[in-house]
């Protein structure tokens, strides 16, 4: 154990000392080009229009398509622009080299996981199941940089999980001009894969109706893949591990409905709808089918339905059968590349074998939440109301 740790340290070292010599190089090369350049012009030389037009998590989410779509040489172009301005991202890295391995670089693939290693990347499970290793692992360089990395992962010990309670916050917005002796409707917007509270707070600017109380929660688990320094958050207790989600699954949906619980106690609700984008769209689903008795109406925008046979304790037939009175409306981008349109149809013909009250609304666009649709949505609730 003492040698194969040795032996990995002693590579990190060699490839990062490699790496710094490249540097040095290139920077002795750029001292040498702006020798003749005066210098106190380099120091404001910036290109403010380039740093502010880079986001890390949209350059993120198309290299996770382009993946998807296997087109692993355009995707591995993107992810060479996340290091390039965070070049610490080792979730960048590790998908660097399961990119340069389906592309037969097995060298590239190997470098590049050291790297991810090196950066801070931990999950050895993961990369000891990796896919993308498959037809590569014969390959006698990759094949003893993959033995020395999972050797070297031995050192992090086992993993156990345990529950905890914890408080965790939530945005809320009152009507412009509330008033407590009034009822009001109470949105409750779960956001997406890797989103915040924060982020997802801007719905409540888009709403032409001033007569919600709305109220953003931030999903309980840190986002395991992180692009930029700003942290993000999931639904999901994102581990290979079903038994595990067997308890947190319903947890979660716990969690929300103490969300409602709070809401309802401190103010005059006489509606209560749950939405949800993406991956928050399937807790959207579940939850609110499961409540019918307290949750009047889920929004589903962008997200996949439950697989009733795959994850039973998430959502059931039963659960479907017992939770007609909730009405559905479905929201999805005809272009969405993320999450399939198609999807959405399923969940529709799904929901329609089972008389759900249901409205279906489509809109020219991607992986969004559509301002003019989620209107549309909350107009066609207060009809069937």
């Amino acid at each position: 154990m003492i040698i194969l740790l040795i032996n990995i340290k002693t590579m990190i070292l060699k490839r990062s000392i490699l790496f710094l010599l490249i540097l040095c190089f290139i920077y002795s090369l750029s001292l040498a080009q702006s020798a003749h350049q005066d210098a106190s012009s380099e120091l404001f030389q910036v290109d403010f229009n380039e740093l502010n037009s880079v986001s890390l998590n949209q350059l993120e989410i198309q290299a996770k398509i382009l993946y998807l779509q296997g087109d692993y040489r355009n995707a591995a172009k993107t992810l060479l622009k996340i290091v390039k301005y965070n070049i610490d991202d080792a979730n960048a890295y590790y998908k660097l080299s399961c990119c340069y391995a389906r592309l037969q670089y097995p060298d590239y693939a190997g470098n590049f996981l050291v790297m991810a290693i090196n950066a801070g990347f931990t999950n050895f499970s993961k990369i000891q199941s990796e896919e993308s290793y498959q037809d590569i692992r014969s390959n006698e360089s990759f094949a003893k940089t993959f033995k020395e990395v999972l050797d070297y992962g031995e050192n992090y010990g086992k993993t156990v999980y345990n529950e905890v309670k914890v408080m965790v916050k939530s945005r809320y917005f009152l009507p412009k001009h509330y008033d407590s002796t009034k009822k009001y409707h109470l949105l409750i917007g779960l956001h997406g894969y890797g989103g915040t509270a924060e982020d997802f707070a801007a719905i409540n600017k888009w709403l032409n109706d001033d007569n919600f109380i709305v109220v953003i929660p931030e999903a309980p688990y840190l986002k395991e893949e992180q692009v930029s320094k700003r942290l993000g958050y999931s639904w999901d207790f994102r581990i290979p591990n079903s038994k595990l989600w067997k308890t947190t699954d319903p947890a979660v949906m716990d969690y929300i409905m103490n969300v409602y619980s709070y809401f309802n106690n401190h103010y005059r609700i006489d509606q209560n709808y749950l939405m949800g984008f993406s991956q928050g769209a399937s807790y959207a689903y579940a939850t609110g089918i499961r409540n019918p008795d307290k949750i009047d109406a889920v929004i589903a925008c962008g997200g996949r339905f439950p697989d009733i046979k795959k994850y039973p304790w998430f959502l059931s037939e039963e659960d479907l059968l017992t939770g007609k009175s909730t009405k559905i409306c479905i929201v999805h981008g005809d272009n969405d590349q993320v999450v399939s349109y198609k999807r959405s149809l399923k969940a529709k013909r799904l929901l329609s074998r089972y008389d759900y009250d249901l409205n279906f609304i489509s809109f020219d666009g991607g992986h969004e939440v559509n301002p003019t649709a989620l209107n549309d949505a909350l107009q066609w609730l207060k009809k069937v109301k």
